[in-house]
């Protein structure tokens, strides 16, 4: 791998200037996920600085997501990114104390335009997940916990039919923290043939590539789903 990282000159904080340096070498995918970086000492002096500012840019690379530390293997771009960076946005929402109710809407402004979209750009591979995913909801009517999981993975996959990324992102991160707080899932039992039949819909749309058609089956999804958080 011929990748070249260029000297840092003296300042306060080297590791900040190291940590930025393989970040956009990253996001501009001159460095790629599962690459492996140099040694320790090949990047000090490499960047002509001391080992300990590379310690710390590691370290810090680490702790958002963007490497891994293997012990005995090394150190590696992370292949997983997206997950971390949806524990991050997770965690965010958190500290901030972002209303459920917000997120919600949040998530109706949000996945209505997507069916569209997935209904336009989907693969004959997302179609067949989602087909699999409907066939696991019809088995898990009478398990409402593993139904809402599949549920989930469900408006997920549609987030990645539409073939932006971001939105796989926003949208995993805002479910993710809608799961943990559905203190209504007992409730949510006399919902799931109700759930399923507007899935079905959604994905009859999304096959047929029935752009519009695609956005109002998910838009009455979500406008059920508020009425039962609603209610409870």
């Amino acid at each position: 791998m011929n990748v070249k990282y260029r000297p840092i000159g003296p300042q306060e904080k080297l590791y900040k200037t190291i940590v930025n340096q393989i970040r956009d070498m990253i996001v501009s995918g001159e460095l790629k996920k599962g690459d492996q970086l140099p040694s320790e000492r090949d990047m000090a002096t490499q960047f002509g600085v001391s080992r300990t500012a590379v310690r710390e840019a590691i370290k810090s690379l680490s702790e958002i997501g963007l490497i891994d530390i293997m012990v005995g293997k090394g150190t590696f771009v992370a292949n997983n990114t997206t997950d971390r960076i949806v524990e991050s946005v997770n965690l965010l929402l958190h500290v901030e104390q972002v209303k459920i109710e917000d997120l919600h809407h949040a998530r109706m402004v949000l996945e209505a335009p997507i069916a569209k979209l997935a209904a336009k750009n989907r693969s004959e591979e997302n179609v067949a997940q989602l087909t699999c995913l409907i066939e696991k909801m019809e088995e898990t009517q009478e398990q409402t916990q593993e139904f809402i999981d599949v549920d989930t993975e469900f408006h997920i996959e549609v987030a990645r039919a539409s073939g932006n990324t971001a939105f796989i992102v926003l949208i995993q991160a805002i479910i993710k923290i809608l799961r943990s707080e559905r203190t209504y899932a007992m409730d949510f039992q006399d919902q799931t043939e109700s759930a399923l039949k507007h899935h079905k819909q959604i994905l009859k749309m999304i096959i047929a590539q029935d752009e519009g058609k695609a956005e109002k089956a998910m838009q009455s999804h979500l406008d059920t789903v508020n009425e039962v958080i609603q209610s409870l």
